[in-house]
């Protein structure tokens, strides 16, 4: 893992060490809507550290002069951008004024920095957020103040922020132990003396080189080499097998300059014998300078330095984000640790890569939208190039502060505190370096996507230009406090996002009236608590035919509440492009992959398509997908069901199958010579279509199998093997695969039910003493041809048919005999009389003859 022990943590949720290595657990986050932008808010009164150690507190008036001015070219000039006048003038004549707060007095939202007041002023709610003693966070009901209780005390003492000890971050609870930990534990560096892998019989990969500081969080690096160019400075990076990733961006990218952005110079799979399996590995343009956020924790570097630094990283970022956009491609891997110096001069800045892990997934929640933040980590999402914005900013922020502004903030807290003010509030905390940067991460950090800075505010700001500032509707908020998961909720944002974590508990609020009675009286919303009470009747009448009655209650409610938030059902959060990506990751955590299914079976994603504010304009095919994804649910044989699921989803997703994962096969192309090499080791005695491969063949193949798939799913066994046959063969043809030796002798071995269905036993002796010879071609046409050749067939039926006759015919035969010849059949009647004729004729001969003899 890349190194980041720096003051500029990552929070709470981070820890690169401490976190599973298949990537970081996130909790979900509903949205939240920022309060209008104030003078009175972070970036008007900020604690800053001149070089002399004085500290000043910087009035509006001062901070947009910082803002306006250039950055200084000399130490000396840098002391005095930041120490400008006596801290005790400044704030008793620019204090800001009542009539400057913009928001209204219900809705006045503290910055950080306006919390530190004293206790006669405001005491913080000690059941909200945890607070640390040098960072409070303002709770609920203190961000609804009136705005004069907003504004800073003109005599407010300003007090550097004491660093928290690092055994004050909580990190989230370890998960189980996974296919791609155990793979991640057992990965150690080989001896330096082990051959290197290569791939494209041109690039050299070292396992005994390892480049730890240039590792990702699901990717671990090594050295590289180019046998074609070797004075070329290149790295790979070796992915986690099984974990999904972005290969429709991998296409996209490889070979393509694209500013701004790690050059991706080649991709494929390696043996890695580390592994003793093949792994993708991905060749990348080596950066020389190292870790930006390096620089800028460095004690030692002037604070000119350090804002140069920070310049070049928001101008190459916005240039970086530009050229991604013009590819319709997204970056979604945006944080302090992912920014690289190209060069040893520090003068060219790079983004980090975003092809290892699926989109969002490494990403600590501070770098995630409010929205996508409350996904699973794995569901977050591709989203658009206005989440790579809003990390851009959540990243300025932490590169400008000399401590971590969230340190000590659990996920939830965090999460909480985002929503219940904003973003940049939370993020911009009182300790920065300049504020010149303030006003591009305030607009790159609005909450509300629509009003959050674009290209065009950047470039004005780039210009030197200044953007006039948006205004937010205000949020609705409720005069009375729900308390539920020791919060004091008043938006039902909040609300819905601890609900969903607490849903045996949330249930009973709904179905007690608590959730309507709240709308009602607490958040005089009729229509809402209509709404909420239709559910539960709804809910109610199909309690007794429908088990899952009581989870889809809920989650229509919690979208009702927040309809910007994931698709959410049971404990499994999906933002609506991010279902795959999130299966993906819990078929190799081999999770509760179930659930998943069923959110599908029981159409949540219509439930959230219906009511959703935040649905795409694409949402209409989006929903028409789902609907397909239900039909493949629906079908219980093999190239159906989860599995079709999982790759109709997952763009090149490796197959899953235990015949072949270990050789990470991701394209249809090297299915069958796969399955051929895997002869040797297989059960041959098993079928080599197993539901994974039929699953990926079907999601893969082009035009329809599904007469090939309908036969593998019989439930005779014989017609279930000679599908597999028509299967393969068919992939055979469209492939133009050559000889299959392997796979042919492993098919053929299985042939015996087939071979059987043919009733002459002179034809099953030919077919039997054919099959070695085809064997032997590696031909599975042949084959085919052999086993299901339909003039054989054809004969074979007839002369069968002939045969029935026959024996029909001998049958008959018999039978006319029996009935003739039977005790009371008409000729034994004659018989018998012809012989009591005979039999009298004698007797009365005989009886004469005696007569004769006596007379």
């Amino acid at each position: 893992m890349a190194d980041t022990s720096t003051e500029l943590e990552l929070g709470a949720e981070d820890g690169a060490e401490d976190r599973p290595d298949i990537g970081p657990e996130s909790t979900p986050e509903p949205d939240s809507e920022q309060s209008p932008a104030t003078p009175g808010d972070t970036e008007a009164a900020v604690d800053l550290e001149a070089d002399t150690g004085d500290d000043a507190l910087l009035t509006p008036e001062e901070s947009e002069n910082l803002e306006s001015a250039e950055t200084p070219d000399s130490p000396e000039e840098a002391d005095v951008a930041v120490d400008d006048g006596d801290a005790s003038d400044d704030e008793t004549e620019n204090a800001p004024a009542e009539d400057d707060i913009e928001e209204p007095a219900d809705e006045a939202a503290l910055a950080e920095d306006d919390v530190e007041k004293s206790a006669d002023e405001a005491a913080p709610v000690e059941d909200e957020l945890e607070e640390t003693a040098e960072e409070a966070e303002p709770a609920e009901d203190e961000l609804e103040e009136t705005a004069e209780e907003a504004e800073p005390a003109e005599d407010a003492e300003v007090i550097e922020a004491e660093e928290e000890p690092e055994d004050d971050i909580e990190l989230e609870d370890a998960a189980e132990v996974t296919e791609a930990q155990k793979w991640e534990d057992e990965a150690e560096a080989a001896p330096d003396t082990t051959p290197p892998a290569t791939l494209e019989n041109r690039y050299d990969i070292y396992p005994g080189r390892p480049l730890p500081d240039l590792d990702s969080p699901s990717a671990r690096a090594f050295e590289a080499e180019d046998r074609m160019q070797p004075q070329l400075k290149l790295f790979a990076l070796i992915c986690i097998p099984g974990l999904p990733i972005r290969w429709d961006e991998l296409l996209d990218i490889e070979g393509i300059d694209l500013p701004g952005n790690l050059a991706l110079a080649a991709y494929g799979n390696i043996d890695w014998q580390i592994q003793n399996q093949k792994c993708l590995a991905l060749i990348y343009e080596r950066p020389l300078g190292g870790h930006v956020d390096i620089l800028l924790k460095d004690p030692h570097e002037p604070e000119y330095k350090k804002i140069d630094a920070l310049r070049l990283v928001a101008e190459t970022g916005i240039r970086a984000l530009k050229s991604l956009q013009e590819r319709e491609l997204t970056h979604r891997s945006i944080r302090p640790d992912n920014i690289f110096f190209l060069d040893d001069d520090h003068e060219e800045v790079v983004f980090g890569e975003f092809i290892s892990s699926p989109p969002g997934f490494d990403q600590p929640v501070a770098f995630e939208t409010i929205e996508r933040g409350m996904a699973d980590e794995g569901g977050r999402g591709i989203g658009s190039i206005a989440e790579d914005i809003y990390a851009l900013g959540a990243t300025l922020a932490f590169f400008l502060q000399r401590q971590n502004p969230v340190r000590g903030k659990s996920k939830e807290q965090l999460l909480l505190a985002k929503m219940s003010t904003n973003s940049y509030q939370i993020l911009v905390g009182k300790t920065i370096l300049t504020a010149t940067m303030l006003e591009p991460i305030r607009g790159m950090l609005n909450d509300d996507q629509g009003e959050r800075w674009g290209f065009d505010e950047l470039d004005m700001w780039l210009s030197g230009r200044r953007v006039a500032p948006t205004q937010t509707a205000p949020v609705q908020k409720s005069q009375r406090p729900f308390r539920f998961g020791d919060f004091d909720h008043t938006q039902p944002r909040t609300l819905a996002y601890s609900m969903s974590d607490r849903r045996e508990s949330a249930l009973k609020l709904i179905k007690d009236g608590s959730i309507e009675q709240w709308y009602s009286r607490g958040l005089e919303n009729s229509e809402m608590a209509t709404a909420v009470a239709a559910a539960v009747e709804t809910a109610d009448a199909l309690a007794e035919t429908d088990p899952n009655a009581d989870e889809l209650l809920l989650s229509r409610i919690l979208i009702l509440m927040d309809p910007k938030a994931p698709i959410t059902f049971k404990n499994i959060k999906y933002m609506s492009d991010g279902f795959g990506y999130a299966l993906g990751v819990e078929v190799l955590r081999e999770g509760n992959i179930k659930t998943y299914a069923e959110s599908i079976v029981n159409q949540v994603p219509g439930i959230w398509y219906e009511i959703s504010d935040g649905a795409a304009a694409s949402q209409f095919s989006e929903l028409e997908f789902y609907t397909r994804l239900r039909g493949y649910l629906q079908k219980a044989g093999p190239g159906y069901g989860i599995e079709r699921c999982l790759y109709e989803t997952i763009p090149g997703h490796a197959c899953r199958s235990p015949l072949i994962a270990m050789q990470n096969v991701s394209v249809i192309e090297e299915i069958l010579p796969t399955l051929d090499a895997a002869e040797k080791m297989a059960d041959t005695k098993k079928s080599p279509v197993d539901r994974h491969l039929a699953a990926f063949i079907a999601a893969r193949t082009e035009g329809s199998i599904e007469s090939q798939l309908g036969q593998l799913g019989d439930l005779d066994e014989t017609f279930q093997i000679l599908g597999m046959l028509r299967l393969l063969v068919e992939l055979q043809d469209r492939m133009n695969t050559g000889t299959l030796l392997g796979l042919t002798k492993w098919v053929g071995g299985l042939m015996g039910p087939v071979i059987k269905l043919y009733h002459s036993r002179s034809t099953r002796r030919d077919i039997e003493a054919d099959v070695p010879r085809i064997v032997r071609s590696g031909d599975l046409s042949e084959l085919l041809g052999l086993l299901d050749d339909p003039v054989t067939r054809k004969k074979d039926e007839l002369e069968y048919l002939a045969a029935l006759e026959e024996f029909e015919e001998a049958e008959e035969e018999v039978l006319g005999i029996e009935e003739n010849t039977g005790p009371g059949s008409e000729a034994a009647l004659r018989t018998s009389n012809q012989v009591a004729a005979v039999t009298s004729i004698l007797i009365m001969i005989f009886i004469i003859s005696l007569i004769i003899m006596a007379g």
